[in-house]
């Protein structure tokens, strides 16, 4: 194969590894952290208290994982999905930084208030 004929493949390939190379230390703990959070907050979605509709969603807006644990935590399903939210939410700015320690930190607290290994 010529030089010519293997430069599609050989930029394919690069722009197919681009988000691998732009992971953080920890971005693969986020997103399972992340979904663990959101398992627990359907789960207490589905069986907690209910509260009325906020005016974001009577205009179709998509609610955030903050908006959902924060509604959660109103409703008296404690204030352990919004803590895990916020961690995560730090761990998110460490991963960004490089920081695999301080991505470490707060996702283990995430974790811990969420009850997740």
């Amino acid at each position: 194969m010529s030089l010519k004929a293997a430069a599609p493949f050989a930029v394919a390939l690069l722009l197919a590894s681009a988000p691998a190379a732009l992971a953080g230390p920890c971005t693969a703990d986020i997103v399972a952290t992340q979904e663990a959070l959101d398992r627990l907050l359907a789960d207490l979605a589905a069986t907690g208290p209910t509260a009325p509709e906020s005016e974001d969603a009577t205009l179709s807006h998509d609610p955030s994982p903050g908006g959902i644990a924060q509604a959660e935590g109103e409703l008296g399903e404690g204030l352990a999905p919004e803590k895990a939210q916020a961690e995560l939410d730090k761990a998110r700015a460490a991963d960004e930084r490089e920081d695999a320690e301080g991505c470490r930190q707060a996702l283990a607290k995430a974790r811990d208030a969420i009850g997740v290994e």
